[in-house]
């Protein structure tokens, strides 16, 4: 088969959603066609619900994860673990029958009848399956294959990752190694997969497989891909050009065959074992090689840590499980995806948040239309912060119907770029150790870029999506108003020419910093790809830091109604443009040499920028503003993406008495039958982890026009509320009271 054809028939498999694809060694496609190709939503809605079909379809699913592997496994007794588990609400769990030695797994911990036991221990899992299932539990086997008992992994030299200096890894999770797929382990691990499904379990969880920031350079990694691409490994370590695109291809593909053949194994044995692995967190792909638009189409569902809490909570945005909901449905290509929620403050495993904040992670995630997973140790098992899960999932089953195939009424989409988080040096490399992140730049901070704007939309009470490259590139954009660009630096022509016939035809954009300033590949352009669209011109020089400078009015603007100081406080680094079309509406001051060397006087360098052309509109900051929210929250910032909304993109429901720290969410049923309004309040005690909640008494909402409220009734505190219409017709009722989670139902 030509290459050509390969990419046909990888196509056409694809679209097809079947999960048996032949193994095809020498197809590796570029990330362009990756992009293109690896997902089978060419023609569905970034929000489009799965079809009912298999089990793991059937119902949003409520998962518990009980972490027994560093303990005894068979220490609890079968029948009363299974029913206590259902009794807390669960309706799925990941069961581990695998026992960590140290950070990681051996052949001596298993707990179910395998060939490959290097000793033999009971039978837990066959005691334990009947139990789970006559409580109504469906059971995914926990299959850690990242992280490996040393001892273990000296007996098997030649499966180990190696790093680039040819020695192996070392040091995963401080204790232990891993090993690398693409050599003769991966035939060990597809037997332990076929021993188990021979159980009647109903899934397997992978918690990985990965690569590391220093590997894999084995032997098998540099032949293969010695044979695809007529040459040796490149080096992680300069993240831009053909080479590095080519590597990170490579790893992500290696992932994608590994999890391709599994199902080819699992689904051999019994069709209905699901098979999906953990995807991790927000950030740069490229130590890790998974790619969600290349991993994701040989999964059955999707899961990501979107509520794994680590370090200094007020430094993390509230609403991380809901953005990284919403990011997963664009890219699930319509089947079901799970926010993965520690109740643990990480990285201290055996503790747990207070119950506001655990109520806070489960409702943002059900409401941003994901299904929940909670993980937690036996020492949590039995506290008192246990119940509320319970009462959260006894909620979340009892209205399950509220939650089955919505679709998002967001008209405001922000776009996480995949792409500029791998080849851009402002971003961090996505690692199962967080405590490890290797520097970035602090010019052009991704990570801070996208979440300072996405909390400027949730304070402004904008319902958005969280969209990707793919999407820009082959999904219909026409239902956003607005499209936000946070330093999307590293983009293609064909995503810039996509913006200018969105644009062109009536679409709006707010972009920031170097958007576009880079190809795909990390290069560096000459000048902006969408410098004509954008209505500005790169002198390719960046400012900064600035400490103490301002912004400053040019002229005026609706982005600027509210803000009647003269002077504004500065992003920390900007990016010198000359305005070519566009107007400027602030310039950036000149550089002070101190904080008291005042006035400041205006440069000649625009800050903030208008271009109309066609039937749109483009906003263009050209400093990291996202930064600068992220980093000091000063209203002006707030203020302006506020503006933003307004001007580029009205969301049509008005709250009123409503804090800036309540998210709302807009979804629907039945084709806009119903409509759902989801409300979770933040509003805590100034720190964090929150430990109480100011409740919202008597919020104030009111519809658009173009919602007829017919019967209008609450889920969390059940009541039925009273419509009243406004002198424009509007349907118009009180919400008595918010504490951490209210759901309003519109027929």
């Amino acid at each position: 088969m030509g290459c050509g054809g390969r990419i046909i028939h990888h196509m056409k498999s694809h679209l097809t959603r079947r999960h048996f694809l032949t193994y095809v060694p020498l197809l590796i496609p570029s990330v362009t066609q990756i992009h293109a190709l690896a997902s089978p939503q060419l023609q569905i809605p970034a929000s489009a619900p799965a079809q009912k079909g298999k089990w793991w379809e059937q119902e949003p699913l409520r998962i518990l994860d009980l972490v027994t592997a560093f303990g005894q496994i068979n220490g609890q007794p079968a029948a009363a673990l299974a029913q206590q588990k259902a009794a807390l609400g669960y309706n799925a769990e990941h069961l581990h029958v695998m026992q960590f030695t140290g950070a990681g797994i051996d052949d001596q911990g298993f707990f179910f009848q395998t060939k490959l036991a290097g000793k033999q221990n009971p039978d837990y899992l066959g005691e334990y399956l009947p139990e789970a299932h006559k409580h109504g539990l469906r059971v995914f086997i926990y299959f850690n294959v990242h992280s490996y008992a040393m001892p273990f992994g000296e007996a098997h030299p030649n499966w180990r990752q190696v790093r680039e200096d040819g020695t192996p890894l070392t040091g995963v999770y401080e204790t232990a190694t891993s090993f690398c797929i693409n050599s003769p382990y991966r035939e060990w691990a597809f037997q332990i997969d076929r021993d188990l499904c021979a159980y009647p379990i109903d899934g397997i969880l992978y918690d990985g497989p990965i690569f590391f920031p220093q590997t894999c350079y084995c032997h098998y990694c540099q032949e293969k891909f010695r044979r695809r691409y007529g040459a040796e490994l490149p080096s992680k370590k300069e993240r831009k050009g053909k080479r590095f695109e080519q590597l990170l291809e490579f790893q992500s593909a290696s992932l994608a065959d590994f999890l391709r053949d599994t199902q080819m194994v699992i689904k051999a044995i019994n069709p209905n074992v699901a098979l999906y692995m953990n995807g991790s967190v927000l950030g740069g792909n490229y130590a890790t090689g998974r790619l969600p638009r290349v991993i994701n189409p040989e999964e059955d569902l999707i899961i990501n840590e979107g509520g794994f809490l680590y370090g200094d909570l007020t430094r993390m945005p509230l609403w991380r499980p809901g953005v990284m909901a919403r990011l997963q449905e664009s890219q699930s290509g319509g089947k079901p995806s799970v926010v993965a929620c520690a109740a643990a403050l990480k990285s201290w495993n055996v503790s747990l948040l207070p119950d506001p904040e655990l109520r806070l992670l489960y409702a943002d995630s059900i409401a941003n239309g994901a299904g929940v997973y909670f993980g937690m140790f036996l020492s949590e098992w039995d506290q008192p912060e246990m119940q509320t899960l319970a009462a959260m999932n006894r909620f979340f089953a009892k209205h399950s119907n509220y939650y089955e195939n919505t679709r998002s009424e967001a008209r405001i989409a922000v776009v996480w770029s995949d792409t500029t988080a791998n080849f851009y040096a402002g971003s961090a490399a996505q690692l199962i150790d967080v405590a490890r992140v290797p520097a970035r730049s602090n010019v052009g901070n991704l990570e801070q870029e996208f979440w300072g704007l996405t909390e400027a939309l949730v304070r402004a009470h904008a319902p958005f999506d969280v969209i990707d490259d793919y999407t820009l590139e082959h999904a219909a954009l026409d239902r956003y108003h607005a499209i936000f660009l946070p330093n999307v630096a590293c983009m293609s022509d064909a995503i810039a020419a996509r913006l200018r016939d969105y644009v062109q035809r009536g679409g709006n954009m707010f972009t920031t910093f170097e958007t576009s300033r880079y190809d795909a590949a990390g290069e560096l352009r000459t000048d902006f790809a969408m410098a004509e669209l954008m209505g500005v011109s790169s002198t390719a020089k960046v400012a900064g830091p600035r400490r103490w400078d301002y912004m400053g009015k040019q002229s005026p603007s609706p982005l600027l109604d509210r803000i009647p100081r003269q002077w504004i406080p500065s992003p920390t680094y900007y990016l010198q443009v000359k305005a070519a079309g566009a107007q400027v509406a602030l310039s950036f001051t000149k550089p002070l040499a101190g904080s008291y060397e005042l006035p400041p006087q205006l440069s000649s360098d625009p800050a903030l920028t208008v271009h109309k052309t066609g039937e749109g509109t483009v906003v263009y900051c050209a400093g990291d503003l996202g930064n600068m929210i992220h980093d000091w929250h000063t209203p002006e910032p707030l203020i302006l993406v506020e503006n933003a909304v307004r001007t580029l993109a009205p969301v049509g429901i008005e709250l009123e008495n409503v804090p800036s720290a309540v998210e709302l969410i807009h979804r629907s049923q039945n084709n806009g039958g119903r409509h759902l309004f989801h409300f979770v309040n933040f509003n805590g005690e100034m720190t964090r982890p929150i430990r109480r909640i100011t409740p919202i008494r008597d919020a104030r909402v009111t519809l658009p026009k173009e919602i007829t409220a017919r019967k209008i009734h609450t889920l969390m505190h059940p009541q039925s509320l009273t419509p009243q219409r406004d002198s424009r017709g509007r349907a118009r009722f009180v919400v008595p009271m918010i504490e951490e989670y209210e759901v309003v139902v519109v027929e």
